[in-house]
């Protein structure tokens, strides 16, 4: 029982207490106890007599304090209580608070790799000592109540390579940085109160796959070098803040992105064209994207991903690999939709809602043949909705409300499923299944070319008729005028036809 190293039982269904027993195995250095149903307290004596490398007890229904005895374990590299109920404080070497003060984080274990402390009670702020931990690759402090700024000496952290700070009460701007933070790969601050220009900071993190600003306070323009300093993006979330100006074209040179969320912003102009070019979203994710942390092989990590899909929230935790999209909803876009979007065939969902874009639906978007969710809504769009629209085989949501579009609603495939009138309500001119709105006889509320052409042809010779009929009146008058109200006019006239006749006369007789 003494020589056992590694206790791994996650996911197990396990329920009841920690048993106690677990202290006696001295040369224990793994303990993986998460994803199960223990309840109770942690074993007073864990860590007490062991080298522990490992403590993973995430996901269970743990409460009460944290046990003094895991000061000892000074090899302790990975620490990992998410989602539990704890309460009190953390042991002195540590002296957190769930439900607490957070100060002289992690104490001693200046070899800590991973702490991730997410979805529990934290509050109070982070000490400047927070910044000696230089180790941390992982550090996952997000849904927690955690204030105040960020310590100035932050990054220091170097060697982090995942971040989230997300769902918080953090407040201010984030430190400046003096050297470049090429290690870091997800940054997520989400939700805060961070406020200011977009951070310069991000020009030093080159190599960062996934950031996500939003829910804060940030007012500024969205800064052109984010689509050329920082080329490997492959997650960029921005909404809900106060960004205005235009969406930089620059965005369209990131090969990599998949997720582009910039709802809920002040952002004008139009949807760049150059957005045909997103190379990544040309094609159908196959293959899900993995993110390694480097010099650390014990498993890969993801932070989360929030994102309005489908018509209501969805949380991505741990896999965001195959989520492809836009979302440039609620701002105050103009102009018409790109055709060049039709491209982007790889695109799970597009979301333009709520802007002021005119123009027609691009009559390719039917190529878009893995699409799962429409939503257009609330714009000025005009004309038919085009029957390519029953190409898109995965539509499960569609949303073309609020515009004045017109015409017969395509029938036909996946199309005929989704039979919620409300998709194409404030729209006078559509009709047609499922809306209770009769189209007529020839299937068209529109004219077709041909019929306006003769239509135009006929009203053009309708006017010309009018304009004889009057020239030959306003000629008419003008004589009459002539011969009541000029004298000299109406006796030389008279004079000139008494001379014809006169002349007639000796015709005659000749």
């Amino acid at each position: 029982m003494t020589s056992l190293q590694r206790l791994d039982f996650r996911n197990s269904q396990l329920e009841g207490g920690i048993p106690v027993t677990i202290s006696l195995h001295r040369n224990l250095l793994y303990l993986a106890l998460g994803t199960n149903k223990f309840s109770g307290t942690i074993p007073i004596d864990l860590g007490n007599r062991q080298t522990l490398v490992l403590i993973g007890l995430a996901n269970n229904s743990l409460h009460g304090e944290l046990p003094q005895s895991l000061c000892k374990s000074f090899e302790l590299q990975e620490l990992v209580l998410n989602k539990n109920n704890l309460s009190g404080t953390l042991p002195s070497c540590i002296q957190n608070h769930f439900s607490g003060n957070i100060s002289q984080v992690l104490g001693v274990h200046s070899n800590l790799n991973v702490l991730d402390a997410s979805e529990n009670q934290f509050s109070g702020t982070l000490p400047p000592t927070f910044c000696s931990f230089t180790s941390l690759l992982i550090l996952d402090l997000s849904n927690n109540n955690v204030s105040g700024e960020l310590p100035s000496c932050w990054w220091n952290l170097q060697n982090l390579q995942f971040l989230d700070l997300s769902r918080n009460a953090f407040i201010g701007k984030l430190p400046t940085a003096r050297n470049h933070l090429s290690s870091l790969k997800s940054l997520n601050l989400a939700y805060n109160y961070f406020h200011g220009d977009f951070p310069s900071v991000i020009q030093k993190c080159k190599n960062l796959i996934i950031l996500n600003l939003g829910g804060n306070g940030y007012y500024s323009i969205i800064p052109s070098w984010l689509g050329v300093i920082n080329p490997r993006l492959k997650i960029l979330q921005l909404r809900s803040n106060m960004f205005y100006g235009n969406i930089p074209r620059e965005l369209s040179q990131l090969a990599y992105l998949q997720l582009l969320d910039l709802v809920n912003n002040n952002l004008t102009g139009s949807i760049p064209t150059a957005f045909a070019n997103l190379t990544s979203i040309r094609q159908q994710k196959t293959k899900p994207f993995v993110i390694l942390v480097e010099n650390f092989t014990a498993y890969p990590y993801f932070g989360r991903v929030d994102i309005d899909w489908k018509g209501r929230d969805e949380i991505f935790q741990r896999t965001v690999s195959l989520v492809t999209g836009m979302d440039l909803s609620t701002n105050f876009l103009t102009g018409e939709i790109p055709t060049g979007l039709s491209y982007l065939q790889g695109l799970k969902f597009l979301n333009l809602s709520r802007n002021h874009l005119s123009g027609s639906i691009p009559k390719d978007i039917g190529d878009l043949k893995f699409l799962e969710s429409l939503d257009i809504s609330w714009n000025q769009l005009t004309g038919a909705i085009p029957s390519s629209i029953t190409n898109l085989m995965s539509l499960s949501s569609l949303n073309l409300s609020s515009n004045q579009l017109s015409g017969e609603i395509p029938k036909g495939n996946q199309l005929q499923t989704l039979d919620d009138p409300s998709i194409y309500a404030n729209n006078s001119g559509l009709c047609g299944f499922p809306l209770s709105i009769a189209c007529p006889s020839d299937s068209s509320s529109v004219p077709a070319f041909d019929e306006r052409k003769a239509y135009h042809k006929n009203l053009e010779e309708l006017w010309l008729c009018y304009w004889v009929i009057a020239g030959f009146v306003f000629g008419i008058w003008l004589w009459l005028g002539v011969l009541v109200f000029l004298k000299p006019w109406r006796m030389a006239i008279f004079d000139c036809v008494d001379k014809m006749q006169s002349i007639h006369m000796i015709v005659l007789c000749c």
